[in-house]
């Protein structure tokens, strides 16, 4: 495993982890055992992305069934390999994206990176850049 691809490894690991001890930090009384059982189940299920692929088929996989905005999101994702700092042109995601469009079954509207920034998915600090927020692994979690 080269240094990239365990970097990438450790970091998945410690939003993951950040996430967990969110959920725990946020509930304050106790829980029933059936809500427990419930929570360990959920996070069992936590979505594992292979970064690894190559786009295509990695869109194929993780993008079946999503939005439009959803499915930007998926692709910023992969561009930036889920680092949530790494900032991608939308140049370069509007080019990606119409090379798949029978794929992603619609073409790219400018619409899919505002509604991503609306439901705090993305985020764009300089005008034609977009980089993740810690949320956007909802929109693969939230598909099924």
């Amino acid at each position: 495993m080269d240094q990239n691809k365990l970097v990438a490894s450790l970091q998945q690991i410690k939003l993951i982890a950040d996430e967990c001890l969110h959920a725990v930090r946020e509930r304050t009384r106790p829980r029933s055992p059936k809500k427990k059982a419930q929570l360990m189940n959920d996070l069992q299920k936590a979505v594992h992305i292979d970064f690894t692929k190559p786009l295509r088929p990695f869109m194929k996989i993780y993008g079946k069934d999503l939005s439009g905005p959803k499915k930007f999101t998926l692709l910023l994702g992969w561009l930036a390999k889920g680092e949530l700092k790494k900032e991608v042109e939308l140049s370069d995601i509007e080019s990606r994206w119409n090379r798949m469009t029978s794929l992603l079954d619609m073409k790219f509207n400018r619409f899919f990176p505002a509604n991503a920034k609306d439901n705090d998915w993305v985020e764009s600090k300089k005008k034609g850049k977009y980089n993740l927020r810690p949320a956007w692994r909802n929109v693969i979690k939230n598909k099924k």
